[in-house]
Formats: C-alpha cells, structure tokens, sequence
C-alpha cells in the first residue's frame, strides 16, 4: 500500500495550481475530493505552494513531525508528516483533533508557506484507488496478498483486503504516527459494511492497519454468487457514512 500512497501524492498536484499564494487546500487522503472533511487519525494532504520545499518521503515508522525542515500543524499540533514536495504535504492528522474547523499550516524552518482550514468528522472514509483508472481500481488485495485485478483476481467466497482512511476511533490506544503495536489489533469503534456488486459482503476485521499508520484495513469475504464476476463495484460504510465507489476484479 505504500505504493498506492506515494502515487496519490504525486498524481494529484494540479490542485495546488488553482490555489492563492500562501493559501492551502487539505483533502481526505483516499476520496480526493475538495472540501471533502477528514476525520481525527486519518491520511490526509494538503495542497499548495511551498517555496523551497525538496521531495522527501519519510523513511521510518513512527512518521516523523518533520521532513526537510516542513511541519505541518493542524489545530496547533504538529502532524506526522508521509511526504513533503513544493506543492502537497502528506500527513496523519492528528487523533486528538477536535471535531470542527481546524486551522492548517505548512511551514519550513519556522517560516508559514500557506495557512487554510479542514473540516474534522469523527469518520471521514475513503477508500484508495488508482487515479488513472476510469473505472477507479480500487486498493484490494486477493486471498493471496495481490492487487486484485484483471490478471490476479479475487476469488468468489474468499477474503479480500480493503484499503482506506478515515475509520474513526479504534480501541486500543495507538500514537500519532505509529502503527499498532506487533501482534495487537486495533479494531475500528463504528460499525464497519461492505457492499460488492448488489450484495452485502462478511466483514472479518475492520480498523488499522499493522502496516502503516492512518491506514484502514479491511477483510472482508466475496460473496458466493455467480454474477459477482469480472471488474465489480465496491462501497464501504462506516457508521452508516459511505466513502466512495472503487472496484475490483473477481474471476469469472
């Protein structure tokens, strides 16, 4: 997954182009859709135009608060920071964030580049995709640990692995910038569905990812019916929010 995150970082930049000097825009790091809200936890970006900014991506987990001398702070915190270019930030909001505005800002050697605000949700989901693709391939993984896609498809009544953002409270306590702690699952507050094709499908883990901080994961199993074949739509809700439509592909 850390591929799909770099490629969100590097694809969507004409974002920053439509933006003010010295202003910023942050959009949920899966759904890339503007004035769409984040949640407290989650992968988020933020879009703008950063003088003197180098592309660095963080090389260790715990993310650091800063790469390249940026920071990024979001209701007064310091973020952990996944990216940094001149022209988008990729950050872990920070899970104390209130619910409501927060001030953003974007600053290199104490010096602000760009300010703005995001709306803060207790869940915000998204589910990752691939930018290029008109029909929006989404971040899922086969029984087998492989993009689910035409040439390695998931396989019907066997699990997937869903990948996104914005899950919301989970019930262990995990730092900004970690992942869970070895051997220790995290699992998501709110109710978790996946719904793919016109079914309902058994969800087995819903919350973060032991990978990567800010990442959701969750298994779910195909279900077992015949016309569940070829490239299928996906939805996740959580809490009754629906994050937005990716797809998959299932053997025929």
């Amino acid at each position: 997954m850390k591929a799909i995150l770099r490629t969100s970082l590097l694809c969507c930049l004409a974002t920053a182009s439509l933006l003010a000097q010295g202003s910023l825009s942050v959009i949920n790091g899966a759904r890339f859709e503007l004035r769409y809200p984040v949640s407290p936890g989650s992968y988020a970006q933020a879009y703008g135009v950063y003088p003197g900014v180098q592309t660095e991506f963080a090389q260790t987990v715990p993310l650091p608060p800063q790469l390249g001398g940026v920071q990024v702070l979001v209701a007064g915190t310091a973020a952990p920071l996944v990216a940094v270019t001149s022209e988008a930030v990729s950050f872990q909001v920070p899970r104390n964030t209130p619910i409501g505005r927060a001030e953003v800002s974007v600053r290199k050697d104490g010096t602000v580049l760009a300010t703005g605000s995001v709306d803060v949700v207790p869940v915000s989901p998204g589910v990752f995709f691939v930018l290029t693709d008109p029909l929006s391939q989404g971040g899922v993984l086969n029984d087998i640990s492989l993009y689910a896609v035409k040439e390695t498809p998931a396989q019907r009544g066997k699990a997937i692995q869903i990948f996104g953002t914005g899950q919301g409270p989970v019930d262990i306590d995990v730092p900004d910038g970690a992942a869970p702690p070895s051997g220790t699952l995290a699992h998501a507050r709110a109710a978790t569905k996946v719904y793919i094709s016109v079914d309902e499908a058994e969800v087995t883990f819903s919350g973060l990812s032991p990978q990567f901080p800010g990442l959701w994961q969750i298994n779910a199993t195909v279900p077992n019916k015949t016309y569940v074949s070829g490239q299928v739509p996906l939805v996740v809700t959580i809490d009754g929010v629906p994050s937005n439509q990716t797809s998959f592909w299932v053997a025929e």
